[in-house]
């Protein structure tokens, strides 16, 4: 197979860091020492995969933000052909299709595929990638988790595991929790507390209890799980977006070199001080034709797009109840809604 076809434009090739890597990282309500020390990752041994202790925030609860009606558009009236005093009827125009997604497919208004945004274009290459970690014989019904404390918690992802949710009018979606079995509650060596771009791809963040010598937590990873697909939601302490999408490109390129499919996710936060570190991460989606989770276009809909006091971590619920619309008010929930969305149209996919 052409790899190169696979990396799309810019990729570097991953396994180098070049350049001493020397980084302020922000904590953002986390806790954690930086470390950069750029290597080359060797091959590695085999080791049995060991699920990681959570980090979980505390959450708070905000009243919902009722949705803006949009005005309905008003008739024009017609002049008459004749001049004449007594009006003619008018035609009736056709209605103009409305802009309402299906109910059964949108979460609070925003329709499923500005939430996984995969165009042909990224259809076909998320296809690619599938075929070649085939040929590498990844797990198509394993994912992984790349992230920060947001990712430690037991509020993210893992009832999809224990059973603690009820999918209400997305009961459709059960196939795709079915399939990623095993997936959901585990955490993995790729989540780390105040975790970076540079620190995934560093051997000084890497668990020694559970990582080899000089591998990195990517790569120990997806040694450990052998998935299909990366779930990837970084940035809240990169602090700035052109270091962010620089680490992220070397990121990808792993992924893409080993067959794993990266989802890169966007975040509710603002940390960097304004939205260009989500505003990359589009970027490299669009550019490498790679699947996006656009869980900041949902978070828009959110009381304070999601986020506790602390600005960081995510609001939560006692149980992923979406027959509840308080729940839908709630970032984990919703968080998860988006993540089960887009992994299910990636496993659409696998023609499986």
């Amino acid at each position: 197979m052409d790899l190169s076809g696979l990396l799309g434009r810019g990729v570097r090739r991953a396994g180098w860091l070049a350049g001493p890597a020397a980084a302020a990282i922000l904590l953002t309500g986390c806790s954690g020492a930086t470390a950069s020390l750029p290597g080359v990752v060797a091959p590695l041994p085999t080791a049995a995969a060991v699920a990681l202790l959570p980090f979980a925030p505390t959450a708070s609860a905000v009243p919902p933000t009722p949705a803006p009606t949009l005005p309905s558009p008003t008739p024009t009236p017609t002049p008459t052909a004749t001049g004449t005093p007594t009006p003619t009827p008018t035609a009736t125009l056709p209605v103009p299709p409305t802009a309402t997604p299906d109910p059964a497919r949108q979460i609070n208004g925003v329709p499923f595929a500005a939430i996984a945004v995969l165009p042909p274009e990224t259809a076909a290459h998320v296809t690619a990638i599938i075929a070649r970690g085939r040929e590498l014989g990844r797990n198509p019904r394993a994912f992984s988790k790349l992230g920060d404390s947001a990712v430690l918690t037991e509020s993210n992802l893992t009832r999809f595991d224990k059973g603690i949710y009820d999918l209400g009018p997305y009961a459709f979606l059960q196939p795709t929790i079915d399939y990623f079995a095993g997936s959901w509650e585990r955490y993995g060596a790729g989540a780390r507390v105040a975790l970076t771009t540079i620190g995934a791809l560093d051997p000084m963040w890497a668990r020694p209890e559970y990582c080899a010598g000089g591998e990195d937590p990517l790569n120990c990873d997806i040694r450990l799980n052998n998935p299909a697909v990366m779930l990837i939601r970084l940035g809240t302490n990169d602090g700035r977006a052109a270091s962010y999408e620089a680490n992220m490109r070397l990121i990808l390129s792993t992924c893409l070199e080993q067959g794993v499919v990266p989802i890169l996710g966007t975040k509710a936060d603002r940390f960097e001080g304004d939205d260009s570190i989500n505003a990359a991460t589009r970027r490299l989606a669009e550019e490498l034709h790679l699947p996006l989770w656009d869980f900041d276009r949902v978070a828009d809909t959110l009381p304070n797009r999601g986020l506790t006091d602390d600005h960081a971590h995510l609001t939560t619920t006692g149980r992923n109840n979406y027959t509840n619309p308080e729940t839908l008010t709630r970032g984990y929930p919703v968080s998860d809604l988006t993540a089960l969305v887009v992994l299910d149209a990636v496993r659409g996919l696998e023609g499986e």
